[in-house]
């Protein structure tokens, strides 16, 4: 499978420029790499099967004793089923957060021999409360976790269950191994999980099932081998996109299946870009999103969906302008940014942003006009250094692509500019040294020079960098820069 896979596609930040910047553009492929993977770190995490409080009558945190592991297993091998249910119950609530006598159990006892005789039983709640035990031993520790790979040929028959509580239970038990790791990935993936998750995925008309589904497989397609020739082969944007117009109305549901299109869109190569954009999803994403945006504090719903049109925006010149030529996608990333009500969304909202202004000129024209430049400007300088970053991105964007380095407040911008430079950052470093090296080449009549006179130690800002810098293309275009345009003459009257 590996051999099938397309590279990965990261987009340029910026366009290539005239042989004079050459110096300053060399790593920008690199870095784009970089944010890249920073958006696609793994947001899902495993889920925990909780009872609910009325049912629990201990606290899940509970030092199990060796006596209470015969109590467990006396109980689990009954001939009464009062007893075995008690005995499940009682291991699914500790299992939530294990005590080393429980971990000793899973990891070198019999626990898992005693649970999986459980799926032959004829007992559907007996079953459906093994499965519990597995959910949460799955959503331990790697250890732990590993240990239930050997019931993946259980769990991938129940998917077919009559029963709904025992798919979704198996269901969620893949889902939790799947978030693991690569090597419990490539177990799923050689007993076939793919196919049966798919299929569930892409049938179920039941809300709680389509949830669990989206949540394993997003898993499954977690980097690095994400198996993405055999997911598109399957017809899963295809399938998702159904499912995301009938429980449209889901907001659930449609959080989970925009996280399915989040981790498709960030590897996909082009082609598979353009089939996800051919089922139309990400239309009905959008409208869904701009109609939560209007909610007084929309959240968590919003970061899988403004992930998934940033990774369209990563793609191609006219994928991206596809995207940016749809109806409320510009007035939506502006909305997000501006609404200052979730740092998570701001934050995704920025990267979609700095794609789509690294793409062609008319685009950049596109969110400059719908007033972002502002609130750019209050994020460099009024937030912390993370999120400043990820505005930086979009501002020198718009000054080299969008030609409107004159149109920017740069007399409050240079400064701040200057303390990227001051920072330990290479990233926000480099990020100094370019939006510099803007303002001295574009503004006309020196103006840039003067801007940086004006700034308390902006000049030995530049000289000191040269001196602790091991990154020889800054050290290059920094000694340039100041030859260029101070001077030695100039430096000493400074």
């Amino acid at each position: 499978m590996g051999s099938d896979k397309p590279p990965p596609r990261f987009k340029e930040l910026y366009k290539q420029q005239p042989a004079n910047r050459d110096v300053r553009h060399r790593r920008l492929v690199h870095e784009a790499q970089l944010r890249r993977l920073q958006r696609e770190q793994v947001f899902m995490d495993k889920r925990l099967r909780y009872r609910l409080p009325q049912e629990s009558e201990t606290e899940s945190e509970y030092e199990f004793s060796p006596s209470d592991t015969t109590q467990i297993i006396r109980g689990l091998k009954s001939s009464k089923r009062e007893e075995r249910v008690e005995a499940l119950k009682n291991l699914s609530t500790k299992l939530e957060q294990p005590s080393e006598e429980l971990r000793r159990f899973v990891l070198e006892g019999d626990c898992l021999d005693l649970l999986t005789k459980f799926f032959n039983a004829t007992d559907a709640d007996e079953k459906l409360l093994g499965l519990w035990c597995l959910t949460n031993i799955a959503a331990s520790e790697g250890r732990l976790a590993e240990r239930v790979l050997v019931c993946a040929p259980h769990l991938l028959s129940l998917l077919s269950s009559d029963n709904v509580e025992l798919q979704n239970q198996a269901a969620w038990a893949l889902g939790n191994l799947a978030a693991e790791g690569e090597k419990t990935r490539e177990t799923l993936h050689a007993n076939g999980v793919l196919k049966p998750l798919v299929d569930l995925l892409g049938s179920t008309t039941d809300e709680a099932i389509l949830q669990t589904a989206c949540f394993a497989v997003s898993n499954m397609a977690r980097k690095p081998n994400s198996y993405f020739a055999e997911l598109f082969a399957l017809q899963l944007p295809q399938l998702a996109a159904k499912q995301l117009t009938a429980f449209s109305e889901n907001k659930n549901c449609v959080t989970e299946l925009a996280w399915v299109f989040a981790y498709l869109a960030a590897s996909s190569s082009e082609q598979q870009i353009d089939v996800i954009l051919a089922t139309g999803a990400i239309d009905t994403l959008l409208q869904c999103a701009v109609q939560t945006a209007k909610e007084e504090a929309p959240g968590a719903p919003l970061i899988p969906v403004i992930r998934t049109l940033g990774n369209i925006a990563a793609g191609t010149d006219a994928q991206t302008s596809e995207l940016v030529a749809k109806s409320g996608f510009v007035n939506l990333l502006v909305r997000c940014i501006e609404s200052k009500s979730s740092r998570a969304v701001e934050k995704e909202a920025l990267w979609a942003l700095s794609c789509v202004t690294a793409s062609r000129k008319a685009d950049v024209e596109a969110v400059v006009d719908a007033g972002v430049v502002p609130d750019l400007v209050r994020i460099i300088e009024k937030q912390n250094f993370d999120i400043k970053k990820e505005a930086a991105f979009g501002l020198l964007n718009i000054a080299i692509i969008g030609e409107r380095i004159g149109d920017l407040p740069n007399d409050r911008l240079v400064a701040e500019f200057v303390e990227f430079i001051k920072s330990q950052d290479e990233e926000l470093v480099r990020m100094g040294v370019q939006y510099i090296a803007i303002i001295f080449e574009q503004l006309p009549e020196s103006k840039g020079p003067e801007l940086l006179r004006g700034v308390a130690g902006g000049i030995d800002a530049l000289e000191n960098l040269i001196a602790v810098t091991a990154d020889d293309d800054t050290r290059s275009l920094l000694s340039v820069l100041i030859d260029q345009y101070y001077g030695e003459d100039t430096m000493m009257a400074e």
